[in-house]
């Protein structure tokens, strides 16, 4: 199949959705499709091209529509900038999608569902978050898609509450590249290159800190190595930005009374050193917030990251981690709670063998996981293969 991949957004793009866009693509792709992705034009900030940058198939043709704006991007402009910049998006989507022969639109973006929907091709809407207004027109353009892959269960159950026919309706969280993982260098290895020398348990955070200006649990984490401070059997390593986060969580850690041997900063990583970061770790945290976001929105691309890295992971214990992740694959901790965090991670320092038991169940269900697997299931559902 020829498909497009329709976007609203710049790409490359620093961001986790432009990491995630260029391996669904990469996986179509692979699976035996050509695939055109198409993104806005906005001012460049990465001198890549899509493919070097995300490490994917140089078979991913991406072009830019849309038009630039001279209009300032001032605050109090923005709303005018976005408007013209989206009506010169839609304009350009309507000759260019009429003007090749797509066999699938897939895209992840609602507000370009009227102008997909109208070229009578067909539509898969990956949703990764629900509209907060024009309820009733969405529950009419899900009706219209081919599909409706929602990135949670929470989301799918939502929308059938809405009205949504579930037979328009999967859940299909986010995935993981395991060739990433094939050639991975040792922990002790990592360590010396990173000059992490200590006899300690290395507890690793790594990915952004933040999200939507949200917490994800950096916090928390670093109160848990306040309260187990006295005992000096655990340290920190968190890897991740940007720069201005970074510093915070550094200096938040400096006014808790943490030492350079209770927890390392890292500046985030490029996506293809991420793994070796992994390895440097014994154990992998994942201290979500009982936030609205992470409790129905949320499928982390770091979860199946972790997975993959086959370390023994501590997580909050959220509706959207439940979705892959169980007592058999995980430990869980009380969300928003550094206590609940430190006595986790002493159980595991207890009973290592019950930790390996379970990193090794949850590198396994990784296997399930891959963007090619998930990609295949997404177009059986539809009826597209």
């Amino acid at each position: 199949m020829h498909i497009a991949y329709c976007t609203n957004v710049r790409l490359p793009s620093e961001r986790a959705h432009g990491h995630q866009i260029a391996q669904v693509c990469d996986a179509l792709i692979g699976l035996g499709n050509a695939v055109t992705v198409f993104a806005t034009i906005r001012e460049e900030t990465i001198n890549q091209s899509f493919s070097s940058y995300y490490g994917v198939s140089d078979k991913i043709k991406l072009k830019h529509i849309g038009y630039k704006t001279h209009i300032p991007n001032w605050p109090p402009l923005r709303p005018l900038r976005l408007f013209l910049q989206n009506r010169g998006l839609m304009r350009d989507y309507k000759t260019e999608l009429m003007s090749d022969r797509f066999d699938l639109l897939y895209t992840r973006s609602p507000a370009l569902l009227s102008t997909l929907i109208a070229t009578g091709i067909p539509v898969i809407l990956e949703l990764h978050q629900l509209p907060r207004r024009g309820k009733r027109r969405f529950i009419r353009q899900c009706g219209e898609c081919r599909m409706v892959a929602c990135l949670t269960s929470a989301i799918r159950d939502e929308l059938i509450l809405w009205g949504v026919p579930s037979d328009r309706l999967i859940v299909e969280g986010d995935a993981v590249d395991l060739r990433r993982f094939e050639h991975v260098p040792s922990k002790d290895d990592v360590r010396t290159s990173i000059h992490l020398d200590t006899g300690r348990m290395v507890v690793g955070y790594v990915g952004r800190l933040k999200t939507l200006f949200m917490e994800k649990g950096v916090k928390h984490l670093l109160e848990a190595m306040k309260e187990l401070q006295t005992e000096k059997k655990f340290m920190a390593l968190i890897v991740g930005g940007p720069e201005k986060d970074r510093l915070e969580y550094r200096q938040m850690a400096e006014r808790l009374g943490l030492t350079d041997d209770d927890v390392r900063f890292i500046s985030e990583v490029p996506a293809k050193e991420v793994p070796a970061m992994l390895s440097a770790c014994d154990v992998l945290a994942m201290p979500f917030p009982d936030f609205p976001h992470y409790r129905r929105h949320m499928s982390p691309l770091k979860m199946f990251e972790y997975m993959a890295a086959d370390r023994p992971t501590v997580t909050s214990d959220l509706p959207t981690v439940r979705d892959v992740l169980s007592e058999e694959t995980a430990f869980f901790c009380v969300p928003s709670d550094s206590h609940s965090l430190a006595q986790v991670l002493q159980s595991i320092s207890a009973d290592p063998k019950d930790a390996r038991k379970r990193s090794t169940q949850a590198r396994t269900l990784v296997e399930r996981y891959t963007w090619e697997e998930r990609m295949k299931r997404v177009l059986a559902a539809a009826h597209t293969e």
